[in-house]
């Protein structure tokens, strides 16, 4: 999806939703500052709607796993728990599981009382019950996974890095949206850009942007 496409359909967006007669902006140099605020918009509202999308409609071509030396930093300890330090630059997990585990958990935040858990080797996940625990330390963002089979267990991960937040303003420069999630983009930055100028639109545009990221609300535009 270009640019240049992105911020006539945020327009259209907010014009959908604007009161009859009320013009937000009718300078054509105030046009153009609209325009400028919506690029800057489009990569915060990318960020959200990655991240917040439901899994079945992001695209392939988003996904990565950890390079070589980014996989130099998994290891498994004695008690068979595994440890992978994390690009700083992963915006989402899609998968992260040990070679043993049938399955893979979503990953639980360490202020979780499933993580207090992982601290008790009787109540702790293993390789047929396994848990994903993703942890900051030292500026640094870790995954533990409790826990391996054996020792010799491999890391399988896949996962998405956050996008650019610097978005060019050239309308043809194309910014990697998924396709199902367009629309989800146009109602989110049209939502951020709308915060500056009234509030009440721009609560109405986030919720229709969050219908568009819900698996059974609206499958495409009419």
């Amino acid at each position: 999806m270009k640019v240049g496409e992105i911020v006539t359909r945020v327009k259209a967006a907010i014009d959908e939703l604007r009161q009859n007669g009320t013009a937000l902006l009718s300078e054509s140099e105030d046009e153009q500052n609209l325009s400028q605020i919506i690029v800057d918009k489009i990569g915060y509202a990318l960020q959200y709607v990655i991240e917040n999308a439901p899994l079945e409609k992001l695209d392939s071509s988003l996904f990565e796993s950890p390079t070589s030396e980014e996989l130099a930093t998994f290891s498994i300890a004695d008690d068979l728990k595994g440890t992978v330090t994390l690009p700083t630059d992963v915006l989402r997990i899609i998968e992260a599981r040990l070679s043993s585990w049938s399955h893979f958990p979503v990953p639980e935040a360490a202020t979780s009382q499933i993580y207090q858990m992982q601290q008790d080797k009787y109540a702790r996940g293993s390789w047929d019950r396994p848990v994903n625990i993703l942890t900051f330390e030292g500026g640094e963002k870790k995954l533990e996974m409790y826990c391996a089979k054996t020792a010799e267990d491999k890391l399988i991960l896949t996962f998405i890095r956050q996008p650019k937040l610097d978005i060019p303003a050239d309308d043809d420069h194309e910014v990697p949206v998924p396709s199902q999630l367009d629309a989800a983009l146009v109602y989110q930055v049209a939502g951020l850009t709308m915060i500056a100028f009234r509030e009440e639109l721009a609560t109405s545009l986030f919720a229709i942007a969050k219908r568009y990221l819900d698996p059974d609300g609206v499958k495409s535009e009419e």
